[in-house]
């Protein structure tokens, strides 16, 4: 998956517009237009024509919800190792890593899965090769929602030296389910 940036002007910009969400005739198609073209960020306007053109189904990201994503080229070497992340189980396939989101980056209190940026954890390795988060921002658009289930890096910790399985929230997060456990 590539994610390289494009510009374009406006006018192109209020074309496909108008060629994606195709309103009935009306008399008010053109100020309809106006609208999304002057009030929409342009982030919003990539949104909608991303997921307009895009024949794959896209699931909204939610805090906690898990996701895989190309990492910043430069990650690789200085952050993790492939073949380290592959033997944790924390390898996504396709050159891609496991995340966790933690927000947005926006500064309202609630969250807007469609913001500019979703704020990250990355899921990466230590020296030690224990488990340690990055944080990161990205696109939503670059991100694919997964079910923690299949992420086999917390099946392998079921399966080294304690019988327990435990939970993504437990491993990644001990201090707030041993906080939640004193209340």
């Amino acid at each position: 998956m590539s994610n390289n940036k494009y510009k374009i002007s406006e006018n192109i910009m209020h074309g496909i517009l108008q060629n994606v969400l195709q309103v009935k005739n009306t008399p008010n198609r053109e100020s309809i237009y106006n609208i999304l073209n002057q009030e929409l960020s342009d982030h919003a306007k990539e949104a909608i024509l991303h997921l307009a053109l895009t024949d794959e189904y896209y699931k909204p990201v939610e805090i906690g919800s898990y996701v895989t994503l190309n990492p910043p080229t430069y990650h690789a070497g200085q952050k993790f190792e492939w073949d380290i992340l592959k033997d944790m189980g924390l390898y996504a396939d396709n050159n891609q890593v496991y995340a966790k989101v933690l927000g947005d980056s926006s500064w309202g209190d609630k969250f807007n899965p469609f913001c500019s940026y979703i704020k990250l954890a990355l899921m990466y390795h230590d020296d030690k090769k224990k488990l340690t988060e990055v944080e990161y921002q990205t696109s939503p658009l670059d991100l694919t929602v997964v079910n923690v289930d299949t992420i086999k890096y917390f099946d392998l910790l079921a399966t080294d030296a304690e019988p327990i399985h435990h939970t993504a929230e437990s491993v990644i997060y001990p201090d707030l389910i041993s906080n939640e456990k004193l209340d």
